[in-house]
């Protein structure tokens, strides 16, 4: 007998981006990861909303490596967490917005534009969710970021 996990990585497993099959590991019990490049990741979160057991995007996190910005996406699929993993480069901070297939994302997608200047490219709609409107100070979550006369934050 097969576990969830190893059934949707299966279920997963039937399909190619690009002609490539999907970078699927099993880290734990209930957790499944799928790492793609950022310009595969629009299809592969439509391949994820196909799923018959998908109940939720649970949330997109993000946060700056140093090097990139790696931006996750959590969705619960029959009590299993699936994270999408993929990432952008601090030079050309976009993904592709993926509101039009989950619109749960949107407030999410906001944050991560606002917090840490990741753009999803055609979102409907980018104000400030965070941040207060007038906002000039850069991105805090940034490792580079500095505070109004501070110093840059501690590479982690």
């Amino acid at each position: 007998m097969t576990s969830k996990e190893e059934q949707l990585k299966a279920n997963l497993e039937k399909h190619k981006i690009a002609g490539k099959p999907l970078e699927i590991t099993i880290k734990r019990h209930n957790r499944v990861f799928v790492n793609v490049p950022r310009t595969d990741l629009k299809k592969v979160v439509q391949l994820i909303a196909k799923e018959p057991k998908l109940q939720h995007l649970s949330t997109i996190t993000a946060r700056d490596t140093g090097t990139d910005l790696e931006i996750l996406y959590h969705f619960l699929i029959d009590g299993i967490l699936l994270t999408v993993r993929t990432t952008c480069p601090r030079e050309d901070p976009t993904v592709d917005s993926i509101v039009d297939v989950v619109p749960g994302a949107i407030l999410y997608e906001r944050e991560i534009n606002d917090i840490l200047g990741i753009v999803p490219k055609k979102h409907p709609d980018l104000r400030r969710l965070v941040l207060p409107d007038d906002w000039t100070g850069g991105y805090p979550l940034r490792k580079d970021w500095k505070p109004e006369g501070g110093e840059a934050n501690a590479q982690s």
